[in-house]
């Protein structure tokens, strides 16, 4: 038999008399539940402060604000508040009435007292992210005062980013960088357009002397070659060069069928924003040396597109980067386009369930990062009516234990999920038959929460025969909810995103109505780890300083 579960066991060993069941909890539907979005230092996405901040100068709240991005995983009420920093503070109320990431602006209430940058500090569930708000000086809300260095000649130091090409059109990494020297501080607007594309950036300067400026690009260049860009701001002008490109003409492979080959990279779920493990790699053959501009149709809420520079040759092998939420689980379809060439790819979407039970699903596992210590488990489509509850049956194989062998019975109410089992068989009562039910995990709960099962009554087999009631306790510790694990296995290195850390403990009724923590006793206690649309991930032994003495971790899966 295999680690996950055979912790139950060691309770044997405890022998306390007494017997009271606790009734496990359940919060309502309302209010939301979701995750702040941040990058990897910390600061919200996208990072949007809107208006003029001025000291002394009371913020307007329909002006005054800054936009957080969430990432909705119960619909229902919310409140997103800041910290009240330097004599204000932003906040948002409302509904969330569908799942993935929503964009949320959050009104600035208060006057600012003293000019600089003040960081707050965002909250929402149990999550918080940072944004940093520039304050003016008092009397300085007005337009600013600069030049263009290298005016009236080439921008200095100006920064081209991203491919250009004829009719394709830009995007967000189509940018441009330009150095400017300011006398005045205070508000800014520049732009321009040449040739079918336009650069701009609108903002604040809040320090004098050197700058810089990054405009983002949009629109479709319409002439190819070398395009020498002027940039006007008031009565002086700087240019920069573009180098516009003809498109690279060829083929998809596999056209007009499936794309020959496709490799889809990454985890797809319901209700999870795209990341950058999120890709499909495709083949093409070019016929004529340029830039490429392909992409593929939006399907349930997600696509893939990609741009890149690309010689004459055969099967060239070209990743398109994942953008969007999908909204439906199962097999999705997606037609790439490239020129007048189409083919065809698919990408299952895992279900937004943090312990699938599909029929057919199947889980492989290995133990303490050793390959040939391994278990199988599977989903089967029979199922188990317990009252008015169905249970799905999961089966296993460990390569010791005969197959096909019974690996438990689980199902979902909601954001809880439970588990069906023999709790005298797993502690060692005799007669062993306690057949009760717990929940294992939940999803609808902020992290900190804890919950505990029912007691399960027995007997230890003497001598002398002592009854006992034991209760598990549950807890998903701070900061352990949505969050990103990487799993290392003899199959490589996973990092599974969205996932809740769920610590395992023991508790005894000592006398009727009070339960003592076993831990210490045990030495022993263990944390599950669930990934969305995944199931359980990974499983650690810990002992009471905890310690790993063992895991149990994921190596490969298939969710139907």
């Amino acid at each position: 038999m295999k680690k996950h579960f055979l912790y139950w066991l060691v309770l044997g060993l405890i022998v306390i008399i007494g017997c009271q069941k606790e009734s496990s909890f359940e919060l309502g539907n309302t209010p939301a539940e979701g995750s702040l979005q941040s990058d990897v230092t910390g600061d919200c996405l996208p990072k949007t402060i809107n208006g003029t901040y001025v000291a002394t100068t009371p913020l307007v709240p329909t002006t005054n604000s800054i936009t957080v991005s969430v990432n909705v995983t119960r619909t229902g009420t919310y409140i997103i508040t800041t910290d009240t920093i330097n004599g204000y503070f932003f906040r948002g109320t409302g509904t969330f009435t569908a799942l993935g990431p929503t964009n949320v602006t959050l009104r600035g209430n208060g006057t600012p007292f003293a000019a600089g940058i003040d960081n707050f500090v965002v909250s929402y569930d149990s999550t918080i992210c940072d944004i940093a708000v520039t304050v003016l000086p008092a009397g300085a809300g007005g337009p600013a005062v600069f030049t263009l260095d290298g005016a009236p000649a080439t921008c200095i130091g100006a920064v081209v980013n991203g491919s250009y090409a004829i009719s394709t059109a830009l995007t967000a990494t189509n940018t441009v960088t330009i150095n400017v020297t300011v006398t005045t501080i205070g508000t800014y607007n520049i732009t321009t357009t040449y040739q079918g594309m336009t650069f701009t950036k609108s903002g604040t300067f809040t320090t004098l002397g050197a700058n810089t400026v990054t405009l983002v690009g949009s629109g479709t260049p319409t002439t190819a070659g070398v395009n020498t860009v002027p940039l006007p701001v008031g009565a002086t002008t700087c240019s920069f060069v573009v180098n516009v490109s003809s498109p690279a003409v060829g083929t998809l492979g596999g056209s007009p069928a499936a794309c020959t080959p496709s490799t889809v990279n990454g985890i797809y779920v319901v209700g999870t924003p795209m990341a950058a493990s999120n890709s499909v790699q495709i083949q093409i053959s070019v016929t004529t040396a340029g830039v490429y501009s392909i992409s593929t149709n939006t399907v349930t809420g997600f696509s893939f597109a990609g741009t890149g520079t690309v010689a004459v040759g055969p099967n060239q092998l070209i990743n398109l980067a994942a953008t969007g939420t999908p909204t439906t689980a199962g097999p999705q379809t997606f037609l790439v386009t490239f020129g007048t060439s189409t083919c065809t790819f698919v990408v299952n979407v895992l279900p937004n369930d943090y312990f699938p039970r599909t029929t057919g699903s199947n889980w492989s596992y290995e133990f303490d990062d050793n390959a040939n210590d391994s278990l199988y488990r599977n989903a089967i489509t029979p199922t188990l009516a317990v009252g008015a509850d169905t249970y799905n049956i999961f089966m296993q194989n460990d390569g010791v234990t005969p197959p096909p062998d019974s690996s438990g019975y689980y199902r979902r109410s909601g954001g809880d999920y439970f588990e069906w089992f023999d709790a005298g068989a797993y502690i060692g009562y005799n007669p062993p038959a306690v057949w009760s039910s717990y929940i294992m995990v939940k999803d609808n709960v902020a992290a900190g929460t804890n919950w505990k099962s029912g007691g399960f009554a027995g007997v230890i087999a003497g001598p002398p025969p002592t009854p006992l009631n034991i209760r598990f306790s549950f807890t998903i510790p701070a900061g352990q909810k949505d969050i990103a694990v990487t799993v290392v296995t003899s199959l490589g290195t996973v990092t599974y995103q969205n996932v809740i850390v769920v610590e395992e403990k023991f508790e005894v009724e000592v006398t009727p109505g009070v339960w003592q923590d076993a831990t210490t006793t045990l030495d022993f206690y263990g944390k599950s780890y669930y990934a969305r649309g995944v199931g359980l991930i990974k499983y650690e032994a810990l002992n009471a300083a905890g310690t790993v003495q063992n895991t149990q971790e994921l190596r490969r899966f298939q969710v139907l």
